[in-house]
């Protein structure tokens, strides 16, 4: 009876991992390679190359009312900004780790101290020049502002 009982489960063993193999296996019409399925969506392509915005082209639209720089893939956005004397610049870290944005060269010096994910930092440049800058956390992440 022992004996019965083993070869039961034995086969009941067999059968079980074959059937978990031929799931694993089901479902895929390229031929059994690549059988896991990219379900994230692709980024949206306006065709726009450009990493410079003026004043006029920042969310917040006219010139001199302020312009915008999100921290997003370790990147500033825009990487060179151009806009006029007077204007407040606004950085919003939309990263998931914590950044800087901190002036390297320019007439004028700014540190942003430590922004969280969510958290922002404005600037008002007053003097003509360009502002290069950096985050302090992540060096390699760098951008500037010219201010005309």
């Amino acid at each position: 009876m022992d004996w019965t009982r083993n070869r039961l489960a034995t086969t009941s063993l067999a059968a079980l991992a074959a059937l978990s193999l031929l799931a694993g296996c089901g479902g895929s019409d390229d031929g059994g390679e690549g059988a896991v399925e990219d379900t994230t969506a692709p980024a949206a392509d306006d065709g726009d190359t450009s990493t410079t915005a003026s004043s006029d082209e920042a969310e917040g639209g006219e010139a001199g009312s302020g312009d915008a720089v999100t921290i997003k893939g370790f990147e500033f956005k825009p990487a060179e900004l151009s806009t006029p004397a007077g204007t407040e610049v606004t950085w919003t870290n939309d990263d998931s780790a914590t950044h800087t944005a901190t002036a390297k060269e320019g007439p004028d010096g700014f540190d942003s101290g430590d922004l969280e994910s969510g958290d922002t930092f404005s600037f008002t440049f007053e003097e003509a020049g360009t502002y290069d800058y950096y985050c302090s956390i992540h060096p390699t992440m760098t951008a500037s502002v010219t201010v005309e």
